[in-house]
């Protein structure tokens, strides 16, 4: 399963969550499988066409973690299936470990603007 979660930083699953995906300026892709991640470049953020839900369906991501996200991209990761969760405060790797655990809401109503 690839996970995506948007970041700001480079020190990779040190990193934290993005407050704002669609501003973040990179994001991790993490394998579960193989526990081997890449991060690649906003293509919104860097001047390309290519929208962040697009691009990551492109990746072949399954999961997003995210703190929230406009109806747009919600709507854009809903028709991919790609299953969308709510960040907790805390670094890339916490994220992922809740996630694998079980510990992870999906996106609620609330978490849509």
């Amino acid at each position: 399963m690839r996970v995506a979660i948007p970041t700001d930083g480079k020190r990779g699953l040190e990193d934290t969550v993005a407050e704002h995906f669609g501003r973040a300026k990179k994001f991790l892709i993490y394998d579960t499988e193989t526990k081997i991640y890449n991060i690649y470049s906003n293509p919104e953020v860097s001047g390309e066409a290519q929208l962040p839900p697009d691009f990551l369906h492109n990746q072949g991501v399954d999961i997003i973690i995210v703190f929230s996200l406009g109806p747009m991209a919600y709507n854009k990761f809903k028709n991919y299936n790609i299953k969308t969760y709510k960040a907790i405060p805390g670094s890339i790797f916490e994220n992922i470990k809740k996630f694998e655990e079980g510990n992870l809401g999906e996106l609620k109503e609330e978490d849509i603007f």
